[in-house]
């Protein structure tokens, strides 16, 4: 499986951003309960399709990624980005078992 958590600048650069596949970021916080129920979700759906997309994790308490998060997940959490060569082509916000399978439907189309 094709998972990374991204710590800072150097690694969203080069495993978000430089990415030859599609990358599915998950913006969480440790104090996020729905953050909680959504990544072991996202988790179990990037190993049954690592060839098709990597799975990165930002978490947004992260100082060193705050323009990062201001950026792409605005604040939202939590909030789940599909992005190809740095740019976003899809996105979900909030959390609810419907809303996951669904994102991750049109991810794996």
């Amino acid at each position: 499986m094709n998972c990374v958590q991204i710590n800072n600048n150097q690694e969203w650069h080069e495993h978000v951003m430089s990415s030859q596949k599609p990358v599915v970021v998950s913006f969480f916080a440790e104090w996020c309960a729905p953050c909680h129920k959504l990544n072991p979700q996202l988790i179990q759906e990037a190993q049954k399709n690592c060839e098709k997309w990597q799975l990165a994790f930002v978490n947004v308490d992260n100082e060193e990624l705050y323009d990062v998060v201001q950026q792409i997940a605005k604040a939202q959490i939590p909030s789940v980005h599909l992005l190809n060569r740095g740019t976003s082509i899809d996105s979900m916000t909030g959390y609810s078992e419907r809303k996951t399978k669904s994102f991750i439907d049109r991810v794996c189309s």
